[in-house]
């Protein structure tokens, strides 16, 4: 395979279009490496401040929101471990290791952190009732990041 601009572009979209987070190439002796950098999530802004009226209409819309993340206070969380990439199953394509619903015990395999190459399995520190799964499949986390809650 010859290594030319056309080709760098078809590898930079087959990144993109597979979801990869690095493509490597070499031939004939000039060795190409192409990675995704992601961008590191922003905090989420609690307080907000309104310059115009709010009608009792987005008021109605913004309340089954507002009761979720109350009800959400209420629920134990499980944390990354590490810094790396969240994987919600083995391999690509494979079933989830668990999904929404779903009870698990201390010790169940509940996804993969990579780092450095190394896939991490995280387990369950608890026992309880998988409420919500808080991160994407392919998402930078890093240590101390909230990735489930659990009833």
């Amino acid at each position: 395979m010859k290594l030319d601009i056309n080709n760098i572009k078809t590898l930079a979209e087959s990144l993109e279009k597979n979801k990869l987070s690095e493509i490597s190439v070499e031939s004939e002796g000039v060795k190409v490496i192409l990675k995704k950098e992601f961008a590191q999530p922003s905090a989420a802004v609690r307080e907000v401040t309104y310059t115009q009226p709010v009608y009792e209409e987005a008021l109605e819309e913004a309340a089954p929101a507002l009761a979720e993340e109350k009800n959400e206070q209420n629920y134990r969380e499980i944390v990354s471990p590490m810094v790396g990439t969240y994987y919600s199953s083995p391999a690509p394509g494979a079933d989830s290791f668990i999904s929404i619903g779903q009870n698990i015990t201390e010790g169940d395999t509940l996804c993969i952190i990579e780092a450095m190459k190394l896939m991490n399995e995280v387990k369950s520190p608890i026992k309880g009732k998988l409420v919500k799964i808080l991160v994407n499949n392919g998402d930078i986390v890093k240590k101390g990041d909230k990735l489930f809650l659990v009833e």
